[in-house]
């Protein structure tokens, strides 16, 4: 049983002035063949847990491409073609397949396809057939489509968030797939959108609403005949027709029951909808309530929202930053922050460890996320910028690479970890250990993220406060400029009907 593995992964903030281009792609994570297993095997990915579930239920996996970029703007028509076509013609050369299982995200735009993810499951399908089954697995941020339904024959999306199942999910996909291989099931799916948006400080699944309606899904599959049960929490920084919550039920040849249970999942969430809008913190009120905070040897750690890295922040806004100046926070050790900004980096790299430098940093890739600060610091380290996380964290990436990143401290008693590539945000605290420094020991920690730092901060943090900073990935929905969404959509138009 010869089973395909291939992906082009990408979470698309259209509201991003960086174009994710082709050089993004290779310049972060392009891999082929053998390498794929290299970088994947022992992590806790998606690819991962097709290389257990070959294992698993005995097949021979081959994987082809895969292909990832932390999250950016729109990917252009040039990146798309490319990939794709390299992604086409090696299905094409190295089959016949017995079925392919598709490293998808769900949230993807490209400038030729809106629904990025749904055009690549249409080549697939294109090229292997109807008869050939195809497996595709989704973030749970994915904004799922018809599209992306009719060219599977099932799709499993995670259910953790931060995102800690990826290797579960990917056993369930296989699972499904060897199963339809054999003809011991016949996988049928119903998709139901709600004309909603699920606020992205309200995403964590590990309390709230969200929680119950993980719960719900948890539920559904356990019922006799059901194959698999996905929410879509919907990427609203997306600015497609398709952005919005969805539910997806798959069953083994019962389209009745498939839509009686995706429609009571749509419906039990559509109950919840004023409760899983944002409720966070202002940026003021952030850096007030850490500053006021108790004395303990764990940090408050602030989300800079605005600035979510893992939903396509810039990685270099300062409006935290310049509050902490502006309120008086100072004192060794009394905040640690990220910053991507090159052009300091070098700066520092040229000055050389242990030289003091005044540097402008940040805020250098558009208007939105800050000005430019002036600080003077102590260079105290310069690193490749390359660590390896060993444990389970957000999307279970094992190997990171962040380009020379130096560790400067300010006159303030600040830690500015400052980085030449964008990353994916501070998901893990290897981040800063791997330049020595423990982040546990100060009394402020700002994340360039929302939900994604939490399963690396969470055991650390005496509180996580989710800051409502501006940026491309503000909680304040009403700064966004839809041009392409659906209407209505609630909370946009509060009016909004579902039945």
């Amino acid at each position: 049983m010869r089973i395909a593995a291939l992906g082009f992964h990408h979470e698309t903030n259209t509201f991003q002035s960086v174009k994710t281009d082709y050089d993004a792609f290779v310049n972060f994570e392009f891999l082929r063949g053998g390498e794929i297993a290299e970088q994947h095997a022992t992590a806790n990915s998606t690819l991962s847990g097709y290389f257990q579930g070959a294992l698993k239920y005995e097949f021979e996996l081959v994987p082809l491409l895969f292909t990832f970029t932390g999250p950016t703007g729109t990917i252009t028509k040039d990146a798309f073609d490319r990939i794709t076509a390299e992604m086409t013609a090696l299905l094409k050369e190295k089959g016949p397949w017995d079925g392919v299982l598709l490293a998808q995200h769900g949230a993807a735009v490209s400038e030729n396809f809106p629904d990025m993810d749904g055009e690549v499951a249409n080549l697939v399908r294109g090229i292997v057939g109807p008869n050939v089954p195809v497996v595709m697995t989704l973030d749970l941020h994915s904004n799922i489509t018809q599209k992306q339904v009719t060219n599977t024959d099932a799709i499993v999306a995670f259910r953790t968030n931060p995102h800690l199942d990826p290797v579960e999910r990917a056993i369930e996909a296989s699972d499904i797939l060897v199963k339809t291989i054999k003809g011991e099931i016949k996988p049928i799916q119903r998709l139901v959108q709600v004309p909603m948006i699920i606020n992205i400080v309200k995403q964590p699944t590990s309390f709230g609403p969200m929680l119950d309606i993980v719960n719900d899904v948890n539920e559904v599959i356990k019922k006799s005949g059901v194959l698999s049960a996905s929410c879509g929490q919907g990427f609203p920084y997306a600015d497609v027709e398709h952005m919005g919550v969805s539910f997806l039920v798959v069953t083994d040849d019962d389209i009745e029951m498939a839509d009686h249970l995706a429609n009571w999942l749509a419906k039990r969430a559509w109950n919840r909808r004023s409760d899983l809008q944002n409720d966070s913190t202002s940026m003021e009120d952030s850096i007030t309530r850490a500053m006021n905070a108790p004395t303990t040897d764990n940090p408050t750690v602030i989300m800079d929202v605005g600035d979510n890295v893992g939903g396509g922040g810039t990685a270099d806004s300062t409006h935290l930053l310049a509050e902490a100046i502006k309120q008086g926070l100072k004192g060794e050790r009394s905040l640690l922050m990220s910053l991507f900004d090159s052009t300091a980096v070098q700066t520092c790299i040229d000055s050389g460890v242990g030289s003091t430098v005044s540097i402008k940093v940040g805020a250098g890739t558009d208007q939105l996320h800050g000005e430019p600060i002036e600080v003077t610091g102590y260079v105290q380290a310069i690193t490749d910028g390359r660590f390896e996380e060993p444990t389970p964290i957000h999307g279970g990436h094992r190997f990171f690479d962040y380009g020379p990143s130096v560790a400067l401290i300010t006159k303030e008693g600040y830690m500015l970890v400052l980085h030449t590539m964008r990353g994916i945000g501070n998901m893990t605290r290897q981040q800063y250990y791997s330049i020595g420094i423990d982040p546990q020991h100060y009394k402020v920690v700002i994340c360039k993220g929302t939900v994604s730092p939490r399963a690396a901060y969470e055991p650390i943090a005496r509180e996580i406060i989710m800051s409502n900073t501006p940026g491309v990935t503000s909680a304040d929905m009403s700064s966004f400029s839809y041009k392409h969404r659906r209407k209505p959509l609630y909370p946009f138009e509060e009016q909004t009907k579902f039945d």
